[in-house]
């Protein structure tokens, strides 16, 4: 646990814009009728009147943790509301909070060289970028839209630097001067028409496809990053966020099963299909193979058509027969697990079989 950020719900926002902005924060407690509550930076650059908005409009009820919730539990909870802290509460009081760094500090030191896994197995492909020459209101429209905090800048598709949520929080304030070509803009409007170039931070936090996770958590924790950009030399590849890697312990599953799923879709109903399907097929395969020693699923978005998104699922299953690997891309989520399950049926079943069955053994 780390000391709470509480804040009153009745101080002006741009006191709370301040604060976070001071404390290197990206959310902050408040009370909400007699509950916690949080308030975001993703929350905070939606709103048009940082004057006269009421936080307690603004901010969201969220989960709390005892001293008795485990890591786990907390790292679930961060990744399905998108938050990087949370609160600890004993008797209706906040008695401190547990960050995604300190999570990532842990699945960094403890977990995640025994996971063996590259860059390029946990990022998600293809970012969000923007020109250089667009507008800061531009990335502050697309951060809304998309739900992101991380905007990869470029110029002729060559990542130049990156703006963050974080920056856009900065402009609003009127009586700050933050953009390098803003000096002398007083008012925030004027500084959301400046170009993303003259806000976007050069000194880009990146790793190489092939790099390990554990080299991007050392990276991340290194530079207080809470991104990294993976690329093949000046091409985006893909990002690993901190709710990436903290959906690493969220989502293990099962104490006694070492299975882990990675990019678990916002919907709840297919959130839970994923888990009930790979959950399934892993017990399957573990009957036949007890001594599994891993089993990995990364679920990736490719693209969205309107109301229709195309996904990616990427399965491992590590053990000491071998390994067992499956991809498959399409529009439908629970056909996709569907033509795993038998996928990965047939080849264990098939390994299974040789294993027992050797060329001129006894049968």
């Amino acid at each position: 646990m780390d000391p709470p950020i509480m804040i009153s719900n009745d101080v002006a926002l741009s006191k709370i814009i301040s604060t976070l902005n001071e404390t290197n924060s990206y959310d902050v407690f408040i009370e909400l009728s007699g509950k916690i509550g949080a308030l975001t930076i993703r929350d905070i650059i939606g709103i048009k009147d940082i004057v006269t908005t009421r936080p307690s409009l603004v901010g969201k009820i969220i989960p709390e943790l005892t001293r008795d919730s485990v890591i786990g539990e907390a790292a679930r909870i961060m990744s399905h509301y998108r938050m990087r802290t949370l609160p600890v509460v004993r008797n209706g009081k906040i008695e401190g909070q547990v960050s995604a760094r300190r999570i990532v500090e842990l699945i960094s030191n403890h977990l995640v060289d025994k996971l063996q896994i590259l860059a390029s197995n946990l990022m998600t492909s293809d970012p969000i970028v923007i020109d250089s020459h667009k507008s800061v209101s531009s990335a502050k429209s697309i951060m809304k839209r998309r739900r992101i905090d991380h905007l990869p800048v470029v110029d002729n598709g060559r990542l130049v630097g990156i703006i963050t949520s974080s920056d856009i929080m900065k402009v609003m304030l009127p009586s700050e001067r933050i953009a390098k070509k803003s000096v002398g803009i007083d008012k925030a409007e004027d500084r959301f028409s400046i170009e993303v170039s003259g806000l976007a931070n050069d000194d880009v936090i990146t790793a190489n496809v092939d790099e390990s996770l554990q080299v991007v958590c050392e990276r991340m924790l290194s530079a207080g990053s809470t991104y990294c950009i993976i690329k093949v030399w000046d091409e985006i590849q893909g990002i690993i966020t901190y709710r990436d890697i903290v959906a690493l312990l969220g989502e293990k599953m099962e104490e006694n099963i070492p299975m882990f799923i990675v990019g678990l879709p916002d919907e709840p109903f297919d959130a839970e299909l994923a888990k009930s399907k790979f959950t399934n097929i892993t017990r399957f395969i573990r009957k036949i193979h007890p001594d599994i020693e891993q089993a990995r699923c990364h679920i990736k978005l490719r693209s969205v058509q309107g109301a229709r998104k195309r996904y990616e699922i990427d399965v491992h299953i590590i053990s000491p027969h071998g390994n067992i690997s499956y991809t498959n891309i399409g529009w439908d989520l629970a056909k996709l697990f569907d033509e795993m399950t038998d996928s990965l049926k047939k080849k264990v079943s098939h390994k299974h079989k040789k294993t027992h069955n050797p060329i001129g053994g006894n049968k």
